[in-house]
């Protein structure tokens, strides 16, 4: 299915300090990627982790963020490119006093999605944030 998204209007969910908003749900692309935007302030930034099922890629769109992949720390700014192999342990943290924003890949969909969601679930029912259904810039 072939659709657009202006800027903005996609489904939002607070994670770990971090706002993303969905570009390409696993729903609008049969399964095949999941894309979201990720704006992430100073000193936020997911754990350590690993997909077992997935690649994860992402753009560094604005600011730096510090990387670690597989044990390797590396320093990441706007216009550099992230690819996370399968099974890799990996995170990122924003060190810097500005906002970063990321566009993040995962090949394929898999539970990428639900994963977002239900992070936001568990954060919504405690009270903890808000839940909101778009980002308004």
């Amino acid at each position: 299915m072939s659709f657009f998204r202006a800027t903005g209007t996609g489904p939002m969910v607070l994670g770990p300090g971090d706002i993303y908003t969905f570009l390409a749900t696993t729903e609008e692309t049969d399964g095949a990627y999941f894309v979201l935007e990720g704006w992430v302030p100073e000193g936020a930034g997911p754990p350590p982790h690993i997909h077992h099922d997935q690649v994860e890629t992402f753009d560094i769109v604005e600011g730096q963020l510090e990387v670690m992949m597989g044990g390797e720390v590396r320093e990441a700014k706007a216009g550099d490119f992230v690819h996370v192999s399968i099974g890799t342990a990996h995170s990122f943290l924003n060190r810097s006093q500005n906002p970063a924003k990321i566009v993040a890949t995962f090949v394929p969909a898999g539970n990428a999605e639900r994963f977002f969601l239900g992070r936001q679930w568990r954060r919504h029912r405690t009270g903890m944030l808000p839940l909101r259904n778009s980002m308004k810039q």
